[in-house]
């Protein structure tokens, strides 16, 4: 486990809106595992294997742990990290990586989401992003230019094997080296950036004291100290995007579990919820929205096909779904087409939109809506929203 010194020694410091390491071309300071009898742990179950770490020098407090945890019937290792507080008494700040380093010949490329939808190819040094074969950014920062970043997923692949990672957040990430793949999990700055904020990246447990001129906006407390996972994923030749995707959404979106305490003769109202699916949507469709909406009986559902096109033989494809396997107990009257945000019908944007004189491209969707039918298709990657009135 890693770490960089957070604080640039030009003018532009590194903070809230800027990742500078102390040097352009700064190595990571590796942070080892602790030997000592406690310090590693293994437990074993039926269900789960999990591996306790703590990493550190000797003798020093420990502010980095991580258990590696093999499910049973998961195709996944799954990472959870702990990090914190970060330790500033050296007065330097840092920026916490987490590296995992594999054999696969990458040739200097790697992919990350957008927004958890297109991968988009990275190329490690790559002079021409900004449309400049003279562009000296990547030579002035090597380091910090060749960070992207990931909202749920980077992979890395060649002919043989490919490697992804999930993440629960989104996070920073690169490839430094050829089959490594990197992600930045925690950052403690000490100076600001001067963009705006007027502070250090210096998050503390106890808040800060009232800013200027009311107060002198004093850190209070012990640094922060966040928890979360990496799902890691292995699997066969030019295959990263299709392992990746099988667990983004999983990973990246948790249920949420709330707990509560009640007197126990309390009577507990529990209300059902409108969606009670008897049957599965494809593997490869999201419902991404179901609520319902003011008028009696309509509901906004928001469908998205998770696969892009080429990522997998099976799921790359486009697919039908039929809305009524979301209403079993109830029958579906009227779907009406809207658009992405649900604000107006689709077939009346359509309508209004303007066209250009030269737009060969141009191809109205044929794909409407007919009185009486329920099912229907989205394309890879495409997100579709109705209107669906019930009785």
């Amino acid at each position: 486990m890693p770490w960089l010194l957070g604080t640039a020694e030009h003018w532009q410091n590194g903070g809230a809106y800027i990742f500078r390491p102390s040097t352009p071309d700064e190595q990571l300071h590796v942070l080892p595992p602790k030997v000592s009898s406690n310090s590693v742990t293994v437990y074993e179950s039926d269900l789960v294997t999990e591996v306790h770490a703590e990493f550190g020098e000797e003798g020093e407090p420990t502010w980095i742990k991580q258990i590696t945890r093999i499910i049973s019937g998961k195709d996944y290792v799954e990472v959870e990290y702990v990090v914190g507080p970060v330790p500033i008494a050296d007065g330097v700040g840092k920026e916490v990586v987490s590296r995992f380093t594999t054999s696969i010949e990458s040739e200097g490329r790697f992919y990350t989401d957008s927004n958890g939808r297109e991968f988009m190819q990275r190329v490690r040094g790559d002079h021409q992003l900004y449309g400049s074969v003279d562009n000296q950014y990547y030579t002035l920062e090597p380091l910090a230019g060749n960070f992207y970043p990931v909202n749920t997923a980077i992979y890395v692949e060649d002919p043989v094997a490919s490697f992804s990672i999930v993440t629960d957040r989104s996070q920073g990430g690169s490839s430094m080296f050829d089959g490594s793949i990197e992600l930045m999990i925690q950052r403690r700055g000490l100076h600001d950036d001067a963009r705006g904020v007027a502070e250090p990246l210096n998050e503390t447990d106890a808040g800060i004291t009232p800013c200027p001129p009311h107060g002198d906006a004093t850190r209070i407390g012990d640094g922060v100290v966040i928890k979360g996972i990496h799902r890691l994923i292995v699997g066969g030749g030019m295959s990263g995007a299709s392992l990746a995707r099988v667990n983004m959404d999983e990973t990246f979106s948790q249920p949420h579990v709330f707990a509560g305490s009640v007197a126990k003769d309390a009577e507990i109202l529990f209300r059902q919820s409108s969606l009670s699916l008897t049957d599965a949507l494809p593997d490869n469709i999201m419902l991404v929205t179901f609520a319902s909406l003011e008028q009696d009986d309509t509901y906004l559902v928001r469908l998205g096909h998770q696969y892009g096109v080429g990522e997998s033989h099976q799921y790359s494809l486009p697919v039908e779904v039929d809305l009524g396997v979301l209403f079993p107990s109830r029958k579906v009257v009227s779907i009406t087409e809207t658009t992405l945000s649900g604000n107006q019908r689709r077939d009346e944007w359509e309508q209004r939109q303007f066209q250009w004189w030269n737009d060969d491209d141009f191809k109205e969707d044929s794909r409407k809506l007919e009185q009486g039918n329920s099912v229907v298709s989205l394309e890879p990657m495409e997100i579709r929203t109705f209107e669906v009135k019930c009785v």
